[in-house]
């Protein structure tokens, strides 16, 4: 044990100290020194009316806690931003012997632009991000779709961190 603790407190320090982060928390940059932006649309084909704001809400929260973001109107915005939902499913998982639903699975397909409030041209797009959370029959799947929204948020903000 005692060998093994002068080690461990190396390694902490070469990960550490060395300026490494978990992505989660990983401080991210906008694309063309971007700072004051606004959220123009959700777009939601689905007939969950709880995604928009629940959307629009969680990206605020994630950009505004890793990024030098102020959220402004759209006459002040360098750009803004689009976020659609390109599908949102939940599907059995898996079934018991007798064809019983044991546990289901939620799925969200989710795509972030990025655009200039000056020309409307493309800044940054995330692609499709694609997350999905499972849920036991009988609990709400409002709750898995809203852990698998907020995953792809993150992601979509790892990507960003990543390109930049």
């Amino acid at each position: 044990m005692y060998r093994t603790l002068p080690f461990l407190i190396f390694w902490a320090f070469l990960i550490f100290g060395c300026g490494y982060h978990f992505s989660a928390s990983a401080p991210i940059t906008l694309p063309r020194g971007v700072s004051n932006i606004f959220i123009s649309e959700v777009d939601n084909p689905t007939l969950e009316a709880w995604i928009d704001p629940f959307l629009r809400s969680r990206f605020r929260e994630e950009f505004t806690r890793r990024a030098q973001v102020n959220w402004v109107d759209e006459g002040q915005a360098e750009a803004y931003v689009v976020l659609r939902i390109i599908a949102f499913t939940t599907e059995t998982e898996l079934s018991g012997a007798q064809d019983q639903t044991l546990r289901e699975r939620a799925t969200v397909v989710m795509e972030t632009e990025f655009r200039s409030q000056l020309d409307d041209s493309l800044i940054w797009s995330s692609g499709h991000i694609s997350d999905s959370e499972t849920f036991e029959t009988g609990t709400s799947s409002i709750t898995a779709g809203e852990r698998a929204i907020e995953n792809a948020i993150r992601r979509t903000a790892d990507g960003l961190g990543a390109d930049f």
